[in-house]
């Protein structure tokens, strides 16, 4: 798989590389067996095969992905030189280029470790579920399904776009795939009804970069979660599933407040799709869904099976029926497997090098240098250590993908936090969301700059709309590494009482981030809100007593709504359309 990948990233613009990558691939499957066997006993073949394969997936993944990783990787390789002539806790073993070279291409604990296969396995099914999907008419089945269910409801072009772009991004897994397919139609619309740039282009980002922690198909890293956890990816997926709903609960919102103050009211009834005759077009892409359910759930199949069984359950529909004129027919089906293809370059290119990254780290003992440091950097104190985490994943985000973010921070940062006393679950769930935030925080944010060249805005303003709007998704993992609740870990009891304290929690905190809820609210207004929140959204098991604080929060959040009311006119909407 590495070959085929190494021959496609190469082959429009080096044709002699993309031969020798294959050839290099080829070489690796026919030998590696013997190589793996006695590596010592071949040492001229194992060295030379892998410089080209460390040259030519290194010169992959700087052409597809972006310079950062690459350089991330020469980082680590010079320290692992030298790392030795220093002294501390960045000491590192010493390591000779003869012992070093074949270990990071071929060693299973390094390059073609657990991350690639992964990526060569269940990532690429997935892919190809979305791009089968996509063949047949998805995209445009979740677009007028959000556009029949919210369309004609106060602010309708901005829930269409978070609706329609959540479900979009549980079939692309990429965000900013996600924004260029959706955000050349939602984004004008969202301007043309009334809503700032912007607004237009952080809504688009945030809900775009929601699809990657959105369940039943998360971003590529889940996967990795899963493997790295030694846990069934549906498990992954349920423990993702309350942090995801909180995070579309504030986007929605706040839609909803910003479209009550601009009085930007819902599209015209005629010009919609009818729910009925959507679901009746299209009910066959549940098809699918439900299939994946099923086998991963009841029948505890993989994850890249079941979702394989599910698009071998959706085909004969897609090819007789399919949605809004477009059936799969036997050339759809081939240019799909060739999107796939290209699509899969990028990742498995870069799951190859944050592997090789990983085999440095462990070989020379700095993933246990950086670990302690870490550590001692929070001085044992649980949060200052999860700041430093969050930060490393930003910092490292504004050049990396969030698989590579995902895939060096869990191995630095997730064992600190454990040792810490946080759940392994929420520890990696932790670098997970911070991970897929890098796409929408300010410096760099990739799914911010897509949406701010389709709004004709400031990229840095729309950075900052999509983190005041996907704001849960920076505070929710501080909490569930506390108390695992929020993930639906722990007693039913208080896994329920904290789920829907934390629902209020988050509306009274994304109405004060709106600061409108039925009119404009003052500071002080405000900041009571956000003090209600607080107390609402933390966890029911947290610490004895805790109980006590919520209902606090809960009076005062029902007292400032209540004093929000008093004196208005009751009216269906501000521009003539009703909330939603």
């Amino acid at each position: 798989m590495l070959g085929l990948a190494l021959g496609i990233a190469f082959f429009k613009k080096n044709f002699l590389l993309s031969m020798i990558g294959v050839a290099a691939g080829l070489w690796l499957a026919l030998r590696y067996p013997a190589l793996q066997a006695d590596v010592l006993g071949h040492p001229a073949e194992s060295l030379a095969l892998s410089i080209a394969i460390l040259a030519l997936t290194l010169e992959a993944c700087r052409r597809s992905a972006g310079v950062a990783l690459t350089l991330v990787f020469a980082f680590f390789f010079a320290w692992a030189l030298v790392g030795h002539l220093f002294s501390g806790m960045l000491q590192t073993r010493q390591v000779g280029l003869a012992r070093l070279l074949p270990y990071l291409a071929l060693d299973t604990s390094s390059l073609l470790g657990q991350a690639l296969i992964i990526a060569s396995t269940t990532v690429i099914a997935f892919m190809f579920f979305g791009r089968v999907l996509q063949a047949c008419g998805g995209a445009d089945f979740f677009t007028d399904l959000s556009s029949a269910l919210f369309g004609r409801f106060r602010g309708g072009t901005g829930k269409v776009e978070v609706v329609a772009s959540a479900l979009f991004g549980t079939i692309s897994g990429s965000a900013v795939a996600n924004v260029m397919s959706t955000g050349i139609i939602t984004i004008p619309n969202m301007k043309k009804a009334g809503y700032t740039a912007e607004t237009a282009g952080g809504v688009e980002a945030v809900s775009s970069t929601g699809g990657q922690i959105m369940p039943p198909v998360m971003g590529a890293a889940a996967f990795l979660m899963a493997e790295n956890l030694q846990m069934r990816y549906a498990d992954i997926a349920l423990a993702a599933l309350v942090p995801a709903a909180l995070y579309y609960v504030s986007v929605f919102t706040q839609v909803d407040l910003e479209a009550a103050r601009h009085r930007i009211g819902g599209l015209d009834p005629a010009s919609l799709p009818r729910a009925r005759r959507v679901l009746r077009a299209g009910w066959f892409f549940a098809v699918p869904f439900v299939a994946l359910f099923y086998l991963m759930f009841w029948h505890n199949l993989q994850a890249e099976e079941s979702v394989l069984l599910g698009v071998a359950a959706m085909l004969p529909f897609a090819a007789f029926i399919g949605y809004g004129g477009r059936r799969l027919d036997v050339r759809g089906f081939l240019r799909a497997l060739a999107d796939t293809g290209r699509d899969a370059v990028e990742i498995i290119v870069i799951c190859a090098v944050a592997g090789a990254v990983i085999g440095l780290l462990n070989i020379t003992g700095l993933a246990l240098g950086l670990s302690l440091t870490l550590v001692k950097l929070g001085e044992g104190n649980l949060v200052l250590l999860m700041i430093a985490v969050a930060l490393m994943c930003i910092i490292l985000g504004m050049g990396l993908p969030t698989t590579g973010v995902y895939l060096l921070v869990a191995v630095l940062a997730a064992p600190p936090l454990v040792q810490l006393g946080v759940p392994p679950l929420a520890a990696h769930m932790f670098v997970f969301f911070y991970g897929c935030l890098s796409m929408i925080t300010p410096p760099v944010a990739m799914a911010a700059y897509a949406a701010a060249h389709i709004a004709g805005a400031s990229p840095m303003k729309v950075g900052l709309a999509a983190c005041r709007l996907g704001w849960p998704a920076f505070a929710l993992p501080f909490l569930f590494a506390w108390s695992p609740t929020l993930l639906l870990r722990g007693d039913p009891v208080d896994v329920g009482v904290s789920v829907v304290t934390a629902i209020g929690g988050v509306w009274l905190a994304s109405a004060a981030l709106a600061g409108y809820l039925f009119r404009e609210m003052k500071t002080l207004k405000r900041i009571a809100f956000c003090a209600a929140a607080i107390l609402m959204l933390l966890p029911n098991d947290v610490f004895a007593g805790v109980i006590w604080l919520e209902l606090t929060g809960l009076a005062l959040g029902a007292a400032l709504v209540l004093s929000e009311t008093r004196k208005l006119p009751w009216t269906t909407n501000a521009g003539g359309s009703r909330s939603a």
